[in-house]
């Protein structure tokens, strides 16, 4: 969730809570205020039913104005029940329905009678203008809270502008390109930003390249001494003059000088792929690509008796991806389905929308399934290699967002290999 999104909410959220609460509190003030007023009404009417009451003899009642019901009962003179105010429901003939109304009981003498009064007042116009402002103010609570999370969004947007830029430009920064600069920022805490970000872009893009001149540097000057040793070796080995024993020392050194001029070459183009220097992409179909490597294996496939089964589902599968890398990637993944598996083995492939299975038979790992594409990690029975196939796989995988997982189930590895656009 965006920030401003998020901080909206927060606020309309908040916002709600607390008119909720005040709400409740402004219903319950508001008919406390109605009731006594309500009372007070009544207080005026018993005065004013006092000054007649003795009209109502023999149960004579006469209306007076302002009185919606009234009951007088003589009562003994020795009985006196006070004053009391109190809630009750009474029929409404002409709208055929129970109401409510609120009453005042009082006693009273007249001479040698007593009577028992009740006043009747009812509760519904009170009720209704309670309802109604609180509808009011409800919807006026529904509109101040559209009003504040929309002035949110725009204000907010506003306040955070430079920050949303300063995303967008980390977003597109890179090492290789010149470091980030933001303008002048009003605000004293984006102003911080802006300079912890330039000094940090600007620190990162002199520290590549840097690294950059130090790994091209290192490499062109490994290529010279290592060209001149295996030319070296290899105009002692083709000598007459050599023996048999110091013959075996120059191919062991060739060897040596072959596998460090592999090794060379493999971590400069992991470094190259790590610091995103291939940009280039070109439309690939998957099952060309797959058959053209296979053909450059026969030999090593046909050599160990291994049977190669296709299942090509999505034949009109495409990478959009540098070709080089492409051809790394399958490359190293049929090499390694080669040579991790048994003499007369399978290797299945398995092309489906959106994804390339490789499955081959072979023994388990002699090692952490979890360190598969850990540089340096090698099966110790395998000789020749280095433990950098898979790594630059997983290295290519990264820079192009695809997503490959590895397992083993009944004596097969399998690499299964999910392409994203």
């Amino acid at each position: 969730m965006k920030l401003l999104t998020k901080s909206s909410l927060l606020i309309a959220t908040l916002s709600l809570f607390l008119f909720f609460i005040m709400g409740i509190i402004f219903f319950q003030v508001l008919k406390n205020m109605s009731m006594s007023d309500l009372n007070r009404e009544l207080g005026d009417l018993k005065e004013l039913v006092e000054d007649h009451i003795e009209n109502y003899k023999a149960n004579q009642i006469i209306a007076l104005p302002g009185i919606d019901s009234l009951s007088i009962e003589h009562m003994e003179l020795d009985e006196n029940p006070g004053e009391v105010f109190g809630d009750t429901l009474m029929y409404d003939a002409k709208e055929d329905q129970y109401k409510t109304y609120r009453f005042i009981q009082f006693y009273s003498v007249k001479g040698d009678a007593g009577f028992q009064v009740k006043i009747y007042k009812s509760t519904t116009p009170t009720d209704q203008l309670v309802e109604r402002v609180t509808l009011m103010m409800t919807l006026m609570v529904i509109l101040f809270l559209a009003g504040i999370f929309i002035l949110n969004r725009f204000i907010f947007a506003s306040l955070w502008k430079d920050f949303f830029e300063a995303i967008e430009k980390l977003k597109q920064f890179e090492t290789s390109k010149e470091p980030v600069i933001l303008g002048e920022q009003d605000i004293e805490e984006f102003e911080e930003l802006k300079q912890v970000l330039e000094v940090m872009t600007r620190r990162l893009a002199k520290d590549y390249k840097e690294l950059k001149e130090y790994t091209d540097h290192t490499t062109h000057e490994l290529q010279t001494p290592l060209a001149v040793i295996k030319s070296k070796t290899e105009l002692l080995i083709q000598s007459e003059n050599m023996g048999a024993s110091e013959m075996k020392c120059l191919q062991a050194i060739n060897t040596s000088v072959n596998q460090l001029s592999r090794l060379n070459s493999t971590l400069t183009l992991i470094t190259r792929i790590e610091n995103r220097q291939f940009t280039e992409k070109e439309e690939i179909k998957l099952t060309e690509l797959l058959d053209r490597h296979l053909e450059l294996l026969e030999e090593h496939i046909d050599l160990r008796g291994i049977k190669v089964e296709k299942s090509y589902q999505d034949e009109g599968m495409v990478l959009f991806m540098d070709q080089g890398l492409a051809d790394l990637m399958i490359g190293n993944l049929l090499k390694n389905a080669i040579a991790h598996n048994i003499e007369g083995g399978n290797i299945i492939l398995e092309t489906r929308p959106g994804s390339l299975l490789i499955r081959n038979d072979g023994p388990p790992l002699g090692f952490d399934q979890e360190e598969l594409f850990t540089r340096f990690v090698r099966d110790t029975k395998q000789t020749g290699n280095f433990g950098l196939g898979l790594s630059l796989v997983k290295k290519v995988c990264e820079h192009y967002n695809f997503l490959i997982k590895y397992s083993f189930d009944n004596q097969q590895h399998s690499f299964n290999l999910t392409l994203k656009d």
